[in-house]
């Protein structure tokens, strides 16, 4: 058998840093703007995030991503949720989640949904948060479009963590200038995560502009879809990520974490792919390798073209 080149320490160093950022473009946005417009904490906004990205990668052992709920943020960003509704929806939907998940019903339930209300869905948000982009990119072009075109450039470069070096440019730009002040509309201060308790109100207004267009996209894309990539991707191990595990993980964290502040959040297919396709899938080839047909063949190394094309057929499938 043919063994892959070893990666030196520093090498995979960095592409476990590029892996982790390349969700960024995404975790970034929802998280500012859950900030910023609905007024959520950020110690309890941040706690939430990290606790739960701990436990999914001490359970799970793989990068399965924890992003914030689309649905619910986009409404957050375009038409807004106090913090109690924001809690009310992350825990509604958390309650949801584990009585499918315990019942063994997410499974069924999640195919029965049609896959063009799950791709509408999605088709809309991804152009409702395509206009939020652009305008925030016109609003300092210099920075927006400057960074858009270092990122372009530095993924060209072989094993280039992008994005984390993009990032840290447009930080350093902006605060070299002065002319973006994030800083000064987001004051993170020290601070426990506050206790919310939604009221009723805001809990019925929650299940009717949040939850219900979240619920479909979380089934279908947070767990059925994540499910699939995760068992493409990681042939040997990627099994545990099933649809019932992750859909108890997701209602545990959103349980256990809204009511401190956290926001709604979920695994995801896309993330998933990003992060892996961002480490370039080199430093790790012996261990996500898939086995052939033959034993006395050497195994099929899973490429980013590979991941790319085994995105693609897993979204196209009905699930």
């Amino acid at each position: 058998m043919v063994e892959p080149p070893a990666t030196t320490p520093v090498r995979r160093l960095l592409l476990e840093c590029s892996g982790a950022c390349g969700d960024l473009g995404t975790f970034i946005p929802h998280v500012i703007g859950a900030m910023t417009v609905a007024g959520l904490a950020p110690a309890g906004v941040l706690f939430g995030f990290a606790a739960f990205l701990i436990a999914t990668g001490l359970f799970y052992g793989l990068p399965l991503p924890v992003q914030p709920m689309k649905a619910i943020s986009a409404v957050i960003l375009t038409g807004g949720l106090r913090p109690g509704e924001v809690a009310a929806a992350g825990m509604m939907i958390g309650v949801v989640l584990l009585a499918l998940s315990v019942t063994g019903w997410i499974g069924r339930l999640a195919r029965a949904i049609p896959q063009s209300v799950s791709a509408g869905l999605q088709l809309g948000l991804g152009v409702l948060m395509g206009v939020l982009g652009l305008k925030l990119i016109l609003e300092t072009p210099w920075l927006g479009f400057g960074s858009l075109a270092l990122l372009f450039a530095l993924t060209r470069i072989p094993q280039c963590p992008a994005a984390p070096i993009a990032l840290a440019a447009a930080m350093i730009a902006e605060w070299a200038t002065g002319k973006v002040g994030i800083a000064s509309v987001v004051a993170i201060t020290p601070g426990t995560p506050p206790l919310v308790v939604p009221s009723w109100p805001e809990v019925w207004h929650s299940f009717q502009v949040a939850v219900l267009p979240q619920l479909s996209l979380t089934l279908t894309n947070a767990v059925i879809v994540t499910a699939s990539l995760s068992r493409e991707l990681f042939p040997s191990t990627g099994s545990i990520a099933s649809e019932r595990r992750l859909a108890l993980s997701s209602g545990l964290a959103n349980v256990l974490l809204c009511p401190l502040g956290a926001m709604p959040m979920c695994h995801g297919a896309g993330g998933l792919t990003a992060q892996f396709l961002s480490a370039r899938a080199l430093a790790f080839r012996r261990s996500f390798s898939a086995p052939c047909c033959s034993s006395s063949r050497s195994p099929s190394p899973i490429t980013p073209l590979r991941c790319s094309r085994s995105f693609q057929s897993v979204r196209s499938a009905r699930c």
